[in-house]
């Protein structure tokens, strides 16, 4: 990796002023703490750059598959497709890889401040169309860039959504032709039943569902084999799974069959297994995981 003098700067503390004086020969300062400082940012970028083999990347699992294939037909279908659940298999990665993989995409990713304005809004600007205007102004034009293009809009984080939000998106759905989907924890199936069904008008719009708590119990082992593959260094004999299985046992027993603590896990092993070029092994696994919080 190339850095700027301005960079390094930024990177020690120290002035980009110093740092050119320093490399032109010419500095009068303390040489001593300069090239502390330097030393220190050397050491530090060179250990993110071994570690940079663990990096989370979207691996095409069974799981993995069964979204994708929920996505694509409800893309080609103009239809609206729910994805929930607990299980932490990258939703967002997922919605991410589709979304890069077609032009006829709009992926909006929602946060707590998103009310029903703000996502027309949101839609708006990503249409390339007036994001000004009350809320049916937003809508209507929505509606109308919309219509007959078969573009697919997908919603992560989509329980954050308020209900009149989710009413939105249906009403685009309906009369602009184009497919949805809805992303999101176990309470958006919640959000758009009703807690008392009152919300059948919209759920009953919903032409495919996957319940990933229920599907990753299907096929956690084979996918989290996946994954781990994935992670691990592919010029280090030991991190290949198939030879030798119980690493694979030993990261599974240690984060939990969770993904986002085998992520963590992976990383400060393979930064660990550096130090005395050790390798990476089943002791050290388990000495790892010790200092991850439960």
């Amino acid at each position: 990796m190339c850095y700027t003098q301005s960079k390094v700067a930024a990177k020690t503390g120290l002035s980009p002023a110093v740092i050119s004086q320093y490399l032109k020969g010419v500095y009068n300062g303390n040489i001593d703490n300069v090239e502390a400082a330097i030393n220190n940012f050397i050491t530090r970028e060179g250990g993110k750059d071994k570690n940079s083999e663990v990096k989370v990347r979207f691996v095409k699992t069974q799981l993995s598959s069964n979204c994708l294939t929920l996505l694509r037909n409800t893309h080609l279908d103009a239809d609206i497709g729910v994805i929930y659940g607990n299980a932490v298999l990258g939703k967002s990665m997922v919605l991410r890889q589709y979304a890069s993989s077609y032009k006829d995409v709009i992926l909006i990713e929602a946060d707590l401040g998103y009310t029903t304005k703000v996502l027309l809004q949101e839609l708006c600007d990503r249409l390339g169309v007036n994001k000004r205007g009350n809320i049916h102004d937003l809508s209507e034009n929505s509606i109308t860039a919309l219509h007959d293009t078969g573009w697919l809009v997908l919603i992560d984080e989509a329980e954050l959504l308020p209900y009149r939000a989710l009413e939105a998106m249906r009403r685009i759905h309906d009369r602009a032709g184009a497919g949805v989907v809805l992303a999101g924890m176990p309470r958006l199936l919640l959000n758009l039943k009703g807690r008392r069904s009152e919300y059948a008008q919209l759920y009953s719009r919903v032409g495919m569902a996957i319940d990933l708590d229920r599907e990753k119990a299907r096929h956690d082992r084979t996918d989290f084999d996946r994954i781990l593959v994935s992670l691990l260094p592919t010029n280090d004999d030991e991190s290949n799974i198939k030879m030798l299985p119980e690493l694979a046992d030993a990261f599974y027993k240690a984060s939990k069959g969770n993904y986002r603590r085998l992520f963590k896990l992976a990383r400060g092993v393979v930064r660990a297994s550096g130090i005395g070029d050790q390798g990476i092994s089943v002791a050290l696994v388990e000495e790892y995981s010790s200092m991850l919080i439960n």
